[in-house]
């Protein structure tokens, strides 16, 4: 198999994968008052349902790559950014923190790095033509994969802005 034929392969089966592993969880009050400092545990790949860090500190220092403490700039805007997002998406807070992180990297590795809390409001945006909640994974996917395919960033927003928009005229 050819390189890129082969890192396809792995990026979908790693997609797949991650998909077939959610399963449905109820967004609890307490979530979202737990905080944590710690930047414990970088190597985990992603925040679980046991573990008790708030989604925006722990995507915040996902992205910074260090501790980042819980009333600093960026964990504020991601905070806001996924606030934003409750009422577009049907995922909870980690599960949008978790998808953001995997689509971030994966965007990152075809050398189109985005900010996180960036990247959650401009695919809220698009979720919010639809006129109705949406699948934040499948969107996230969809944006991956015209980013990968060389379409440029806004050029990849209006074009599923147009294709969410759709959905309004068939409810």
């Amino acid at each position: 198999m050819r390189p890129r034929r082969l890192r396809k392969a792995v990026i979908l089966a790693g997609v797949c994968a991650l998909v077939a592993s959610c399963g449905e969880e109820r967004r609890s009050a307490e979530q979202d008052d737990v905080i944590e400092t710690d930047a414990r545990n970088k190597a985990d790949v992603w925040l679980r349902a046991t573990d008790h860090m708030e989604p925006a500190l722990w995507l915040a220092q996902r992205e910074a790559g260090a501790a980042v403490h819980e009333r600093d700039a960026a964990v504020e805007r991601i905070r806001a950014a996924l606030l934003s997002a409750r009422a577009h998406f049907l995922e909870t807070d980690r599960m949008l923190a978790n998808r953001t992180a995997q689509v971030s990297q994966m965007l990152a590795a075809d050398g189109h790095a985005e900010d996180f809390a960036q990247l959650i409001n401009a695919l809220v945006e698009v979720a919010a033509t639809a006129g109705q909640k949406q699948t934040y994974g499948e969107l996230c996917q969809h944006y991956y994969n015209l980013r990968h395919s060389g379409v440029e960033r806004e050029d990849s927003l209006r074009l599923l802005a147009a294709r969410y928009r759709t959905q309004k005229r068939f409810r």
